[in-house]
């Protein structure tokens, strides 16, 4: 393997002075190009000055000594004079060009980097050699290295201070300079690092330091040779730590150690605009911290230096961005976001990290007071730079953000406690005083801020929403949402400060364009009233105060035209709609000596009364069709949900009982249909699309459940259960006689509009239906409340025949009457389900006069119905002489 390697790095060293040679035939290339352009040029320029006779041009220095070695005029100085310091290294601007050819790209990039790693690595594997057959000592060895190190250093820098290879700079990048000094800087950092490692020649302070040097150094050089070397001296110096390593770690000494790089690499990236550098900077800012709580016992104390570290890196990355031209701010702070050029996405993603970082700091230091007062100095940085520049005022809903999950992390009162992992332990008073600060940093200071802010809004939704969240998170870790009244005071107090908020900006806000903020207070006004009343309230009454902000918010919306307030009550309503419809907990709440009267009547009743009324009130103020809507289909859910869980209790008295019988099916089903036929009529008459399509759905969930349980799966003769022993009134007729009479009604409700095809549906339905219950009632005729079909008699079997056809002359008879042909085709199928009756079953199951009976009072009927078609639906037409002569030419 090594003489692999060592092969390896040989043909790379060919490779990269073969390359060399290649180099200086295109040095050689275009310096001849300079030439000729430049005679071209002299020679334009002397026939002007013919004509124009302007002044000349001076040459540019390094062009005149190429073109004019002896010519290149001389500086005139009274005194001698050090030759001037080379410009800082500079991107070429290169103007657009043909795509480079793949030797092109080969000859230019890949070669050079191959070489300079090939230095590297025979570099490496000299040291190698000499140890493996001890030509040298370790000290010799380290030395010799180091000053290899130094001496492809100090030759990338010559190189690239020469006239040549400066006027390929400017034309293209030119890597061979930089390919050299990286390679150096390689070598440098390895020897020191030996030093220490293998050989114990240096203590662990001496090594950091010098590699430290090393790394800085190759930060410093980058101003001069590019990107590449910036690059090798971040990874060095961010590494360097890790290869050093003592038997006491101190995190005051580290961190200020990567402060120093982080400061430097900014600076950097700042000068020469290279915003990878800062990504790459923050990659190292981010994951040292990780590391020391990942690989360190833990120690409470170390929160301060590695929080110190944190601010004042988020410090830097802000004056990063100082000094660059302020974006033109966009109305919208989403908008704002996704509007960001790089600069301004280096810092926002600065922002987030370093505020994910802190809370892993916060939790691995117990919640110290030392690390939550940094947290807080932190979140007032953020609100402060904020508002300074108006492109990073979002990250105030990240401050937000990180103290709600600080909030969050923090242990209860029911968490174990110990002094040991707690410094000083996190007791109730201690949690307390946490989020009283955090709330009082975010409602005093979002306030004071929002006054001439380019986006108010936005400082008003986070003024007003975080105290609110804090208070509703700490209610539930101290009382996991049960009745205490001292809770309640403090939502009222807080609903008081927020009115006052709301005072304060009604004075101004037409003059000051604050609708939108006084939006966002008033809406916290009514959500901690709201709150205030569900703390003295148990379990569902918690949904009832949520749902109870709805029409106030819908209020406030009439007088405050602004999308805030719809945008808030579209977030209320869901979490109300999730909260009744989704949440299974519901099912377990205690009911009370009376069921139907329990907490399911006002737990449903009063939000869907809010949720209507809330809609009402949004369409009065044309508000937008979606929070509306929204609206709409919560009161009408809650509208169901509240019957249908009323049936339930009715039926079984527990919301909880697994059974679910043909008589509660019943009723679930003429309930579903009803409120779907009330709901399709009165949108006739005011058009709903919204209401209307609800309607539809929830007649859909009836005519399922019909189809798929009672006529199928809970059918009596299925599962045998009692239907009761009255004639009509049964469970016969609920089952299937009332949905057919809603099913007809629902039908005609619809018919003519964009669900007319559903029509046709829901009145085949109610044929099938009246067909299901006339032939149940002849079985309970027979039978009895019990179906057995075993038991089928002559005598059932034929009343089934008269039955079926006399409901198809019924309906015949009403098409007729009524002129409307699907009664006919209902009538023709009821008969063909008939005569398929009679000769497939008739015939073999009845006997004696049954079986004549059946069959001639088909044929009977049959020929009357036909008779009845020709007489008054189809019939013959009259001759157009008319008379007796006339109706005997009759075809």
């Amino acid at each position: 393997m090594e003489a692999l390697l060592a092969l390896l790095a040989l043909g790379l060293a060919v490779a990269a002075l073969l390359k060399s040679g290649s180099n200086k035939q295109q040095l050689d290339y275009v310096e001849r190009r300079l030439r000729g352009a430049l005679a071209d040029i002299e020679k334009l320029t002397a026939e002007r000055r013919e004509r124009q006779a302007p002044e000349p041009e001076p040459q540019h220095p390094v062009i005149a000594e190429m073109v004019h070695p002896s010519e290149a005029p001389a500086p005139v100085l009274e005194t001698a004079a050090p030759p001037p310091e080379p410009p800082p290294y500079v991107e070429p601007d290169v103007a657009p060009v043909a795509a480079k050819s793949l030797e092109e790209m080969l000859t230019a990039n890949w070669l050079v980097w191959i070489g300079a790693l090939a230095i590297a690595l025979a570099g490496t594997f000299l040291v190698r050699y000499a140890i493996e057959n001890g030509l040298l000592g370790p000290g010799a060895r380290v030395t010799l290295g180091l000053a290899l190190g130094i001496a492809l250093v100090v030759a990338g820098e010559w190189l690239r201070r020469r006239p040549l290879e400066r006027a390929i700079a400017a034309v293209r990048v030119n890597n061979v300079p930089p390919a050299l000094t990286a390679s150096g800087l390689f070598i440098a950092f390895a020897s020191i690092y030996a030093a220490y490692a293998l050989y114990d020649l240096l203590a662990p302070v001496v090594a950091f330091v010098g590699l430290a040097l090393v790394a800085l150094a190759g930060v410093g050089l980058s101003l001069l040779q590019g990107r590449f070397v910036a690059l090798m001296g971040l990874l060095g110096a961010f590494a360097a730590p890790a290869l050093v390593t003592t038997n006491d770690p101190q995190a005051w000494t580290l961190f200020a150690y990567l402060l120093v790089v982080e400061l430097a690499c900014l600076a950097v990236a700042r000068t020469q605009r290279w915003w990878w550098l800062a990504l790459a900077t923050l990659a190292g800012v981010v994951v040292w911290p990780l590391l020391w709580m990942a690989g360190s016992p833990l120690k409470v104390e170390d929160g301060l230096p590695i929080g110190l570290f944190l601010l004042v890196s988020m410090c830097a990355f802000f004056a990063m961005r100082r000094g660059l031209p302020e974006p033109e701010g966009r109305a919208d702070w989403v908008a704002e976001v996704q509007s960001f050029d790089l600069p301004e996405w280096v810092v926002w993603v600065a922002g987030c990290a370093i505020a994910l970082v802190q809370f892993t700091v916060v939790n691995w230091a117990g919640f110290g007071t030392a690390s939550l007062v940094l947290t807080d100095l932190l979140i007032v940085l953020y609100i402060a730079m904020g508002r300074r520049f108006a492109v990073f005022d979002s990250l105030a809903i990240v401050a937000s953000l990180l103290a709600l999950m600080i909030a969050a992390a923090m242990p209860g009162p029911a968490d174990a406690i110990t002094a040991l992992r707690h410094d000083p332990p996190v007791t109730p008073e201690y949690f307390q005083i946490t989020v009283a600060v955090f709330g009082a940093i975010f409602g005093a200071s979002g306030f004071a801020v929002l006054w001439g802010a380019k986006r108010p809004a936005l400082w008003a939704a986070v003024s007003a929403a975080t105290p609110v969240l804090l208070l509703l998170l700490t209610y539930y870790r101290f009382t996991s949402f049960a009745v205490d009244a001292s809770w309640s005071a403090v939502a009222l107090g807080l609903a008081a400060l927020a009115g006052v908020a709301v005072e304060r900006i009604e004075r101004y806000r037409v003059a000051r364009g604050l609708e939108n903020a006084l939006a966002f207070y008033a809406a916290a006004v009514v959500a901690l009233v709201s709150l205030a009343m569900a703390m003295l309230m148990r379990e569902a009454w918690l949904t009832v105060a949520l749902a109870v902000q709805l029409p106030a918010l819908a209020w406030i919306g009439t007088r405050i035209r602004v999308r805030s307030i719809e945008v808030i009550a579209a977030v209320v309503a869901f979490v109300v709609l999730v909260r009744l419809v989704l949440n299974w907990n519901v099912l377990g709440y205690a009911l009370g000596p009376t069921p139907p009267l329990g907490w399911v009547l006002y737990g449903y009743g009063v939000p869907a009364v809010a949720f209507y009324a809330a809609a009402r009130l949004f369409r009065q103020a044309e508000a937008r069709a979606e929070p509306i809507a929204m609206l709409e289909a919560g009161s009408l859910a809650f509208a169901v949900l509240l019957v249908s869980l009323e049936i339930r209790l009715f039926v079984e008295g527990s919301l909880a009982v697994p059974h679910y019988g043909l008589f509660e099916q019943s009723l679930h089903s003429i309930a579903w249909a009803s409120i779907a036929t009330a709901v399709a009529s009165y949108t006739r008459r005011a058009p709903n699309t919204t209401l209307f399509t609800g309607a539809a759905v929830l007649f859909g969930a009836a005519a399922a459940q019909v189809v798929l349980l009672q006529l199928l799966a809970a059918n009596p003769l299925v599962t045998h259960e009692s239907v009761g022993s009255m004639p009509v009134a049964n469970v016969l007729f609920l089952a299937y006689a009332v949905p057919a009479l809603f099913a007809f009604r629902f039908a005609a409700a619809i018919a003519g509009t964009k669900f007319d095809g559903f029509s046709h549906f829901a009145g085949g339905l109610g044929f099938v239906l009246v067909f299901a219950y006339l032939s149940f009632e002849t079985t309970r005729a027979f039978e009895g409340p019990v179906f057995e079909p075993s038991r089928y008699g002559d005598g059932e079997l034929y009343a089934y025949s008269i039955v079926w056809l006399a409901y198809a002359v019924a309906l015949l008879a009403l098409g007729i009457v009524l002129k409307r042909s699907i009664l006919r085709y209902a009538s023709l199928a009821v008969l063909v389900i008939t005569v398929g009756k009679v000769f497939l079953i008739d015939m073999s199951g009845l006997t004696g006069l049954y079986r004549v009976g059946s069959f001639l009072g088909l044929g009977l009927s049959l020929i009357a119905i036909g008779w009845i078609y020709q007489r008054f639906v189809f019939p013959r037409p009259q001759p157009r002489g008319g008379g007796e002569a006339g109706r005997h030419s009759e075809p």
